[in-house]
């Protein structure tokens, strides 16, 4: 059997296994990651840290939700990530080191900032590193805020209205948290000359497994991310991607499947543009685009609510806008070499 046939059929056997979480798990709600989560991939799995082909990679995204028109949560995202010691580690081999900020606030009552520092190392597992699998870890230290002195609350109303001076009967009126998270993941790769497949496995907050209920009102919990994703050349110039990512955590979960085609009428210097779109299971679906711009990549994506929980009438919208930019030794693999459309590359 060739050997990117045996990929596909290694292919096969997650998507099957990827499905099969699907339909066994229950999802009850999105968790707290961006729509384009192909511009934040040490949020979904440490063992990214040294996927890319160049030598750097610098991330940024921002994402701003808002209700009738008020912005109510903005998101922020910057990610550098760096493959060092090429010519001291095995040809195969890759070892990858990665720094991760996010930033979420929700009006002034709720802030959640975190800096992370990620290491990872991919292992050849062929001649040719066709096939691949990686091991990454992950600490992350977070800082949580909760504010309910900035909520309103009813016994806080009286004949004449809101009056502030009227206790709201929270026991507690501001949380402060500082927490530091252990990461780790699994990533399998495997690269043919037309098509090319990703699965991966991680867990985040490992140590976060406290039944404390005081605990987890700052704590995010155990999480689990399953993701994979495949692209295919369909021509010299365009190919198609399909991928999904599932996570869940304290019996709640989001799952997502993305689907695009890109169209490179410059190959040789890989300009173009990708159009995909992403659905979130029982929450919104996103179309977004990319323009891809040699060694730099801007992204747009609109998220259209379609959850019966969320009000039309509100006017629900939100956006997210990332760019990506890249840098290399110059060598002549960074030209003429097929760069594979992925949602995590």
């Amino acid at each position: 059997m060739p050997q990117f046939q045996k990929n596909q059929v290694h292919a096969v056997i997650f998507i099957y296994l990827f499905a099969t979480i699907f339909q066994i798990t229950q999802v009850r709600g999105q968790l707290p990651v961006f729509t384009q989560f192909s511009q934040n991939q040490l949020n979904i799995n440490p063992s990214f840290a040294g996927y890319f082909d160049e030598d750097i990679k610098v991330n940024a995204l921002y994402r701003s939700q808002a209700y009738s028109k008020l912005v109510t949560s903005t998101f922020t995202n910057a990610s550098f990530q760096v493959r060092p010691y090429m010519d001291f580690i095995p040809e195969n081999d890759v070892l990858g080191f990665g720094v991760n900020a996010y930033s979420h606030k929700t009006l002034s009552v709720y802030s959640h900032n975190a800096l992370s520092a990620t290491m990872s190392y991919s292992k050849g597992l062929d001649y040719a590193a066709t096939q691949t699998l990686a091991i990454g870890f992950q600490g992350r230290y977070n800082s949580k805020r909760v504010d309910y002195t900035q909520l309103l609350f009813p016994n806080q109303f009286d004949i004449i209205g809101y009056t502030p001076n009227l206790p709201n009967n929270e026991p507690i009126q501001v949380i402060n948290a500082n927490f530091l998270d252990l990461n780790a993941g699994l990533l399998y790769s495997a690269v043919g000359e037309n098509e090319a497949f990703t699965g991966g496995f991680s867990l985040y907050n490992v140590n976060q497994i406290s039944s404390d209920k005081a605990k987890l009102a700052s704590r995010d919990g155990l999480t689990y991310n399953y993701h994979i994703g495949y692209s295919r050349y369909m021509s010299e110039y365009s190919q198609v991607f399909f991928g999904g990512l599932h996570s869940s955590s304290l019996k709640q979960g989001a799952t997502s499947i993305v689907g695009a085609v890109q169209f490179m009428p410059d190959y040789a210097r890989f300009i173009g543009f990708d159009v995909g779109g992403i659905y979130v299971l029982n929450n919104s679906f996103s179309p977004f685009v990319n323009l891809n711009m040699n060694l730099v990549r801007a992204s747009f994506t609109y998220n259209v609510p379609i959850s019966p929980n969320i009000s039309y009438v509100q006017q629900t919208n939100a956006f997210e806008i990332g760019i990506q930019l890249l840098f290399s030794r110059p060598t002549e693999n960074n030209t003429i070499a097929k760069r594979h459309m992925s949602c995590f590359k």
